[in-house]
């Protein structure tokens, strides 16, 4: 098999799999422990499309519609899943996109800046990264149309996808505040936590284990700094501190996993991140 092949079987197989998954996701929660860990690989999912968008070479104009129509995607298969197993009303199907959308253009924040500061490229094989590239802002007819048609894609299912009723009574008044709150600290975590696991994940075998433990550690870590750091803005959740505390550690510990593990997918098929 050619290694492009392998490649478009390997990115297609991994798209399905996620798919698969978050619509099996609403039926898989039974208690709040599987719960935080599915929250977490969801999240992963988020963070695999914003890696994608902010380093993979290429034209802006095509990786961002192509990660919007991923992001959509994932959205999709959530509803749909919420339907098959729920009563799901527009206004949660409406506050499920904001956190998946917003949150994907919120996680690309800190990849950007890392994908700048450290000059990281996620290419297809180690001699692509040698090959020059047009400037991000230089594109052809051809692509606007391409990244255009993505977008269209992406929309069309909307209205089919969405549960009946509308969505005139919607109210986010009372849930913006502490929505914009999570998504700042995700994205501080994301710099401090998935940044790291981007880089790992591209690492020889031979330093693997080591870098799991270091990672447990780190992960920990950077979920203390981030419970004090809600706690600070939003308040003690009381006697559930330590209950709070563990579920944050395993939402970082499995979105991780899953950024993680899938890049080492991207890994043996043939990607590489360098430095350019």
């Amino acid at each position: 098999m050619k290694p492009a092949a392998a490649r478009w079987i390997a990115a297609g197989a991994v798209v399905f799999a996620f798919l698969v998954f978050d619509f099996f996701t609403p039926r898989w929660i039974r208690d709040d422990w599987i719960a935080w860990v599915l929250v977490g690989i969801c999240i992963g999912q988020v963070n695999l499309i914003a890696a994608w968008a902010a380093l993979a070479p290429g034209n802006v104009v095509l990786r961002l519609p192509w990660s919007l129509l991923l992001g959509m995607f994932m959205w999709y298969a959530l509803v749909l899943g919420n339907r098959a197993s729920n009563h799901l009303t527009p206004e949660g199907a409406a506050i499920l996109g904001i956190v998946v959308l917003g949150g994907l253009a919120v996680l690309q924040i800190p990849l950007w800046i890392a994908g700048r500061a450290f000059r990281w490229r996620l290419v297809a094989s180690a001699d692509a990264a040698s090959k020059p590239s047009a400037g991000p802002l230089q594109f052809e007819l051809w692509q606007m149309m391409l990244g255009v048609l993505f977008v269209s894609i992406a929309l069309a299912p909307a209205r089919a996808v969405l549960p009946p009723g509308n969505l005139d009574d919607l109210r986010l008044n009372g849930a913006l505040r502490e929505l914009i709150v999570v998504l700042t600290a995700a994205t501080l975590c994301n710099l401090v936590v998935t940044v790291p696991c981007i880089w790992g994940a591209f690492l020889p075998q031979r330093r693997f284990f080591r870098l799991a433990f270091a990672w447990l550690f780190h992960c920990a870590a950077v979920t203390g700094v981030g419970f004090f750091g809600l706690v600070a803005v939003l308040g003690s959740p009381g006697p559930e501190s330590t209950k709070v505390a563990m579920s944050m550690y395993l939402l970082n510990v499995s979105q991780c996993a899953a950024v993680f593990g899938t890049l080492r997918i991207f890994r043996a098929v043939g990607f590489r991140l360098v430095r350019v």
